[in-house]
């Protein structure tokens, strides 16, 4: 009679065994599609707000200089940014455009002429759009995901040279 007793608590301890393996291969299996569904977002998100963040950094990094001044234009038939600021009685040009597929960075002592394909490759986007009204810069950038993100930089310490 012991022996029936004992064969059922080993029963009962190997599916309380499985019962709790197959538990932790759910949480884990769970876990694993959480994180590719917040790396698979992050991911998607990736271009266009490393573009925005850029973009203002950049325009920071200027902010507040009396030797710097904004504009917008066109490069290649699409909006650019005219980051102009003097060095050793030089004045250089700084211009963020998007051409290709990409958006660019070239600096050039100003009145350089360049292709818009001459400019360095920042960081791969489907599109960047820039408008001004009056101290507000609008910066919109169409990541290679779909997605868009858009943000407004206040340029109130900057000199407009229009």
């Amino acid at each position: 009679m012991k022996r029936s007793v004992h064969s059922y608590d080993a029963i009962f301890a190997l599916i309380l065994f499985f019962a709790f393996a197959l538990s932790m291969l759910m949480v884990l299996l769970t876990g694993a599609g959480v994180y590719q569904r917040i790396r698979g977002s992050a991911e998607s998100r990736f271009s266009e707000e490393t573009c925005v963040s850029y973009l203002t950094m950049k325009l920071r990094s200027y902010d507040g200089r009396d030797d710097c001044s904004v504009n917008l234009d066109k490069v290649g038939g699409n909006d650019a940014l005219y980051l102009t600021e003097i060095i050793a009685d030089t004045e250089y040009v700084t211009t963020i455009y998007w051409y290709d597929g990409y958006v660019r960075e070239l600096f050039a002592e100003s009145g350089y002429t360049f292709e818009p394909d001459s400019g360095l490759e920042i960081i791969e986007a489907d599109g960047l759009k820039m408008t001004r009204d009056g101290s507000l810069l609008r910066i919109i950038c169409d990541g290679s995901g779909g997605s868009t993100a858009d943000i407004y930089v206040n340029l109130m310490n900057w000199r407009a040279s229009e």
